[in-house]
């Protein structure tokens, strides 16, 4: 009986079991197994070459902020020992899905303090939304932002930089976000150059700084080819000039008349450096600038001041000035001479000389100079000497100012008698006094008119009738 008890393989393997039972048993009653949950921020992103060729950059929502949240099956003694370290979350972009969303997979990293099994780690994220965005490069102006006033009587000149433009390379939802870039350089008080660098800024559509937050951005996905910048900012001295203008060209049409020039007489700031503007006292305007061929109406002419200013000095303010080149009709108009406003030159003794009636003339001007000219501002004579016996027509001379033009003069009907012996015996005494009185009165009426025309001859007339007009 006792051989074929320890002989009976089948009773021992039913034995070993059975203890093995009681072991596990037992074991579970005193190291049961129980569920820790962690929250893991191991993320490791695979294959991220396939979107970055594509120059393309990628946004996981909240992955990487809020971790991914698992649950481990562990023996209670164990529980303490399991960290959140030793496990990883997987995201492999290459298995984006037509909608963006990609697949979560949690691996344990091995732990040589407890042991576990793939199945006893679950999670409750098992994908995720992939968003993909492009990467773009976009070139800036550098620009320069002045703070601070200069010392008066200095302006700012055209300032530069180096670069004069940055290459940003950065998401599109960044680049979106940048409106302008540039420098700040403060100049309050100054009146030299002032240089130097300094610290590039990002600003938005307001004007306002940007603070961006790129340090989740790695250096192929946000970039600034240059963050310091070399500036140089020129203060130039302001000096206030005339504008002197020298004539002008061309004729105006028949029938009119240039009157003069308004807007001449103005004034304009130009800025330079001292040793330059020391050289400028005024801005020429050439007479080619100021043209007036075949003009009926007053002209205005604009003049771009830049054009006529050495190099080194600028124009500041209003760079465009008008200057006004006035132009006015001329007008005809007739007068009646009166034979008492006629002077009669060569008379000879013996002869009798009497103009028989008025003569018209036709005077040319402006309507408001010829509203102001009076007969007695004319000097009228005739030639006599070689008049004969009768009644004769004579070319009569006019003389007036230059503002003038005598167009037409109708010829003086003069009769011409001779005086007879018995005539002139008898009025001799009485001629001699009243040519004397004539004389006086005639010498006394010339002298005024002379006065108000601006000095006409008495008694000498222009050898031809040409010269007179």
């Amino acid at each position: 009986m006792k051989e074929k008890l320890t002989n009976n393989w089948v009773l021992k393997l039913v034995s070993v079991l059975l203890a093995l039972f009681l072991w596990l048993v037992v074991l579970n009653a005193e190291n049961p197994y129980e569920t820790k949950n962690l929250t893991i921020h191991n993320i490791e992103y695979l294959n991220e070459e396939v979107v970055l060729t594509s120059k393309q950059t990628y946004t996981v929502e909240d992955l990487d902020s809020k971790g991914v949240d698992i649950s481990v099956r562990v023996r209670r003694k164990d529980s303490g020992k399991v960290r959140a370290t030793d496990f990883r979350a997987i995201v492999d972009l290459a298995q984006i899905g037509p909608f963006g969303s990609v697949e979560v997979k949690v691996e344990w990293l091995t732990s040589p303090l407890y042991q576990l099994n793939e199945e006893d780690i679950t999670w409750k994220t098992k994908s995720v939304k992939v968003t993909l965005e492009e990467i773009m490069k976009l070139d800036y102006p550098v620009k320069v932002r002045i703070t601070g006033q200069p010392k008066d009587s200095y302006i700012i000149g055209d300032f530069g930089t180096d670069p004069l433009r940055v290459s940003i390379t950065a998401p599109k939802s960044i680049q979106e976000q940048i409106a302008s870039v540039g420098i700040e350089v403060n100049v309050d008080g100054m009146n030299a150059d002032v240089e130097g660098t300094a610290t590039l800024k990002l600003y938005d559509v307001t004007g306002s700084e940007l603070k961006l937050n790129t340090s989740g951005l790695e250096d192929h996905e946000f970039s600034i080819s240059a963050k310091e910048i070399s500036y140089k900012v020129p203060l130039l001295k302001i000096k206030e000039v005339i504008l002197r203008t020298n004539g002008y060209v061309g004729t105006v049409a028949e029938g009119y008349r240039y009157t003069g020039m308004t807007g001449a007489n103005q004034t304009a700031y130009i800025a330079g450096y001292r040793n330059v503007l020391a050289e400028v006292d005024a801005i020429d305007i050439p007479a080619e600038a100021l043209d007036l061929e075949g003009a009926t109406s007053s002209k205005e002419i604009k003049i771009d001041l830049t054009q006529y200013v050495p190099e080194g000095v600028t124009v500041e303010g209003n760079t465009i000035v008008t200057i006004t080149l006035q132009v006015e009709p001329l007008v005809k108009q007739t007068r009646e001479l009166q034979p008492a406003k006629i002077r009669m030159v060569g008379m000879q003794e013996g002869f009798e000389y009497k103009i028989l009636d008025g003569v018209s003339i036709v005077i040319e001007g402006l309507q408001e100079d010829l509203n102001t000219l009076t007969n007695e501002m004319m000097d009228a004579w005739i030639e006599v000497q070689d008049l004969q016996t009768g009644t004769s027509e004579v070319e009569v001379h006019v003389k007036v100012d230059n503002a003038f033009e005598i167009v037409k003069v109708d010829a003086a009907k003069v009769l011409v008698e001779e005086i007879s012996e018995s005539t002139e015996e008898s009025t001799e005494g009485s001629t001699d006094e009243s040519t004397e009185e004539s004389t006086e009165e005639t010498t006394e009426e010339e002298t005024t008119e002379a006065e108000e025309v601006g000095g006409v001859p008495e008694t000498t007339a222009p050898e031809t009738s040409e010269q007179a007009g």
